[in-house]
């Protein structure tokens, strides 16, 4: 349960920033975003750190149990076929480029905050 609780921690400081970030700087979140996905150089950088991460969570974190750890392990797994993806097949992702650009409005933003506010709870509270 260590384990559970330290990835419940990381992931629920990570996304409430990321989300306040957007509800707070969403142009300049948008922009950096749009520089990112235009460079084959970022691109393939993040499907390297997906998979680096997907796979540490595959390996040190794969419960498939009735409870929430369950969501990290999705999770995991989530960023480990994603960062494969990418790094095989590198020009087909145009179409992840756009509907990332065209969902990152409000409704993305409110999720992402719900999920570093349901993983805070459960990894500083709980």
């Amino acid at each position: 349960m260590e384990l559970s609780i330290f990835i419940a921690r990381t992931l629920g400081v990570v996304y409430l920033t990321v989300g306040i970030g957007l509800f707070l700087f969403r142009e300049v979140y948008i922009l950096a975003l749009r520089k990112i996905l235009d460079s084959p150089g970022y691109a393939l950088l993040g499907g390297f750190m997906a998979i680096v991460g997907g796979m540490a969570m595959v390996n040190y974190h794969n419960y498939w149990v009735n409870d929430w750890r369950v969501i990290i392990t999705i999770i995991g797994w989530i960023a480990l076929i994603k960062g494969i993806l990418i790094l095989l097949f590198p020009l087909y992702f145009d179409w992840f480029k756009k509907l990332l650009l065209v969902r990152i409005g409000k409704g993305l933003t409110i999720v992402i905050v719900a999920v570093g506010l349901f993983f805070t709870y459960l990894g500083f509270l709980n």
